[in-house]
């Protein structure tokens, strides 16, 4: 499940946050207060539930939400109920009173407008071909190449966790490893993470101490599913795999080889 809290109030939206993170710990929970990131984050990520101030600005923001998003639930959050027939109006899924405690908001969790899963695939990623990555069927744009090949790697280790010396190894074959390299390569994995969060995808990016990695459960993938032996994944493969890196030639000979068995 991915939610954004919207909440200004910082109290709301830290007792909010850790009631979802306790419900739900594997899902992506978000938090945003300023209005174009909110709406950004509604456009391009969907998430299953909007938790928003039940006022003036919230309330707009839940008006144009739910014209992009009619599935989404999006719960007010207010101080009394005089913004409830509004609420009403814009068909939200909950109306909560202050003070939000963690009964009122997994009430609001028990009986969800739109009920949605725990765990959901976060994204969908294609090794076959050329590398790409999809999130609510659209592709996901990289603000740098080199998250995209990072994030490449980390697929092809299979959640294995990758120093930030391996990562480097492979994103700059031909230099040495040495402490600017290795804060240069610190700042593509923090704009990787940007970017997923950006898409409600934060919860596949697993950080370790001093290591990265992928929760395989939170991804569908053609690789893995050739692996499990699913019919879906032998026919789409065609022997390419990541054609874009050179790295992954080896993998790429590895998958040959069985299909050819």
């Amino acid at each position: 499940m991915f939610t954004l809290c919207a909440c200004g109030n910082p109290e709301d939206a830290q007792q909010i946050s850790d009631c979802m993170k306790k419900a739900d710990p594997a899902g992506s929970h978000q938090t945003e207060q300023d209005p174009e990131r909110i709406m950004h984050v509604i456009g391009s990520a969907a998430p299953d539930i909007v938790w928003l101030d039940a006022d003036e600005e919230g309330l707009a923001i839940a008006k144009e939400g739910h014209k992009r998003l009619p599935k989404a639930n999006f719960i007010l959050v207010a101080g009394g109920t005089e913004h409830a027939a509004e609420a009403m109006k814009l068909r939200a899924s909950g109306y909560v009173i202050r003070p939000v405690t963690e009964q009122s908001v997994m009430e609001e969790l028990d009986n969800l407008r739109y009920p949605v899963s725990l765990n959901r695939t976060l994204l969908r990623i294609q090794c076959f071909g050329n590398f790409e990555v999809f999130s609510n069927g659209k592709i996901t744009r990289f603000s740098r190449s080199l998250s995209k090949e990072a994030l490449a790697y980390m697929v092809d280790r299979r959640g294995a966790g990758c120093t930030v010396g391996e990562i480097c190894s492979v994103l700059w074959e031909n230099r040495p490893i040495d402490t600017n390299l290795k804060s240069q390569c610190r700042v593509i994995l923090a704009s990787l993470k940007k970017d997923l969060e950006a898409v409600g995808a934060g919860a596949v990016l697993v950080k370790g101490w001093n290591t990265w990695g992928i929760d395989t459960d939170r991804i569908e993938c053609d690789y893995y599913d050739f692996l499990r032996s699913k019919g879906r994944a032998e026919e789409s493969y065609r022997g390419e795999y990541m054609t874009q890196y050179s790295w992954a030639e080896m993998t790429s000979g590895t998958l040959y080889q069985m299909a050819s068995e």
